[in-house]
This record gives structure tokens, sequence and C-alpha cells, in this order.
């Protein structure tokens, strides 16, 4: 049999591109080409919604949502009544490093009902484990403004104050992380 130098080439270059194909395939599916897996969005009426308010901390500084200073902020609803809330918010705590080196700061909202103080939202998150301040909403911005129907609620929102994740139920911290590093950029 007489081997064609040209048929042999030919065979050759495609077996070796197949070969570089399939490593490309191999390569994007172990990195992900590059992009993190971000759990889908909850549904809710402000997903792509503009939140805009002001609510005072504990300390009595009056914060403005969105947060300026920073391409994404994580706001993270709470109570100290709420149970699901003892459970995630400590966590959400634990990896803030992580958001703020992905541009994201935390930022925790009590929603106050009218027999609970101040003090016993900070005593509450002391018993958590937890020593972060937080901003103090007593007269239902978090529903009005941010359409929190339920307790705990995380939204991720951009710098215009656009909310570009709910956190669904369920959602893990790390999905938190990963939604925050997606709208940043990062």
């Amino acid at each position: 049999m007489i081997r064609s130098p040209t048929l042999v080439g030919y065979l050759t270059f495609w077996i070796r591109m197949a070969s570089l194909r399939s490593m490309l395939v191999f390569a994007a599916v172990l990195f992900g080409c590059g992009a993190r897996s971000v759990a889908p969005s909850g549904s809710g009426a402000v997903l792509g919604e503009g939140v805009s308010f002001a609510l005072p901390t504990n300390g009595g500084q009056l914060v403005r949502v969105p947060l300026s200073s920073v391409e994404t902020t994580v706001l993270d609803f709470w109570a100290p009544s709420c149970t699901p809330c003892r459970a995630t918010l400590p966590r959400l705590v634990e990896r803030e490093a992580e958001l703020n080196a992905e541009g994201a700061r935390l930022v925790l909202v009590a929603v106050l009902a009218e027999s609970e103080t101040t003090a016993q939202a900070e005593a509450t998150l002391s018993s958590w484990g937890v020593h972060d301040s937080f901003l103090i909403d007593r007269g239902g911005v978090s529903e009005s403004q941010a359409g929190v129907r339920a307790l705990p609620t995380t939204l991720v929102v951009d710098r215009r104050g656009i909310v570009r994740w709910v956190a669904a139920e369920n959602t893990s911290t790390d999905d938190v992380i990963a939604a925050a590093a997606v709208r940043t950029g990062k």
C-alpha cells in the first residue's frame, strides 16, 4: 500500500486539531470559561427594579442605600424574632471578607416590630456571635422600598440601586457571594 504524504499530513493535522479541541472543551468545563456559576435569582417584585432609601444605623448615623462607595451592596434583611435568620445571617457575616474582596459590601437591615428595641436587636446579634452595625427599619421601608415580604431576605443591588439578584429560599452563602461577584464583574 502506498501512502500519500498529503493524506497522512491531512489526517495528522485533524487528529491534532481534535486533541486540541478536546483539551479546550475539557479546560472550559474544568475552569468554567472564567465565569462563576450563580444560582438563579429568586423571584421578587423588585428584581430589576431600583431601590433607594435611607435608614439610621444602630449607632445613629444615617446611611443611604445603595452605597455609593462600592459597586455592589448585599442587603440582608433580618429580625430578632426570625428563626431562620439565626442560621443564615451569621454564616453571611462570617464570609464578609470574601464579599469585600469581590467589591461588594454587606449591609444588615433589622426589620423591627413596634415592640422590639435597638438594644434587643443588638443583644440578638450578639447571641448569634455577630457584632456588626446594622440599619434599623421601624417604619416599613424594607417592604415599601425593597419589596421585602418575608424574612430573611437577601438582595444584591448594583451601584445605581437596581436589584440584580434575589436570594431564593434555601440559598447558600456561596450563592450570595457568587451573585455579588458576578454583579461586580469580578
